[in-house]
């Protein structure tokens, strides 16, 4: 009896997480096949060290939301954060809003893809893309070059009250600049509050390489195992040569791979 009320009410919150990530509109994409490459690279605005050296404000990180959108986002700064601006004019000091130094939620609601650049290293070429994002943190807008990471996976913890979900990076490939080769893997880990999600933890990248092309749910990448007895969650994410395995306790993630 026990059994069947658990798998009941896993169900139930399966449904209602199911529902609350498809409430919204999708997010819009500016000019997706611009392939009009241009010679040179692309420096980006929101990692420029100098900028974020002499930048002092700091734009807190979105840990809650009362109704999971479904182009929700994950931003993880690199160490000294990232610079987001109030429009795409990065060369204008004016339009810097401030810098992101935490793992933030965010929704992304458009990407504009303004221009591919191609300059040949040792004969090679080396695609670099002026790809802006249009996000919102805590209802306001900004505008990054900084790529956010995607939720490609997510499972319910009934006990534990919490949602379990992973997210990486897409770093695409030739002169498509955001499609397959995701890497930059994170574990991270919400409370669901009255139909919310609240930040309880956001792991480092992963200690592994994936290496394929895409993720899909239908590639059974992905293998996750809920043990009833200790309440521990095992994931296993199967990559092109590594295997990343941790297992989740409610409060501490463990890194199974050594």
């Amino acid at each position: 009896m026990a059994a069947r009320t658990a798998r009941f009410v896993f169900c139930l919150i399966s449904t209602l997480i199911a529902g609350a990530f498809h409430v919204s509109a999708q997010k819009f994409v500016v000019a997706p096949f611009n392939f009009n490459i241009q010679n040179g690279s692309y420096t980006p605005a929101s990692t420029d060290a100098k900028a974020l050296a002499a930048v002092k404000t700091e734009i807190p990180a979105q840990t809650f939301m009362d109704k999971p959108d479904p182009d929700l986002s994950l931003i993880y700064p690199r160490p000294g954060g990232i610079l987001l601006f109030k429009s795409m004019k990065k060369t204008d000091e004016a339009h810097i809003a401030g810098k992101l130094v935490n793992p933030s939620l965010a929704i992304v609601d458009t990407i504009f893809h303004n221009q591919v650049y191609n300059q040949k290293v040792n004969g090679q070429d080396n695609f670099t893309f002026d790809l802006w994002y249009s996000v919102v943190i805590d209802g306001k807008h900004y505008y990054t070059d900084f790529r956010p990471h995607t939720f490609d996976y997510r499972y319910p913890l009934v006990y534990h009250k919490q949602l379990f979900m992973v997210a990486s990076q897409d770093r695409g490939y030739d002169m498509y600049a955001d499609k397959g080769y995701p890497e930059y893997f994170h574990i991270a880990v919400f409370d669901m509050q009255n139909g919310g999600i609240k930040t309880r933890f956001v792991s480092e990248e992963l200690p592994f390489q994936y290496g394929n092309e895409f993720l899909d749910e239908s590639d059974n990448v992905i293998k996750s195992q809920y043990n009833e007895k200790d309440h521990t969650f095992r994931i296993e994410i199967e990559g092109l040569n590594e295997t990343y395995k941790g297992i989740w306790d409610g409060k501490v993630l463990k890194h199974l791979n050594n």
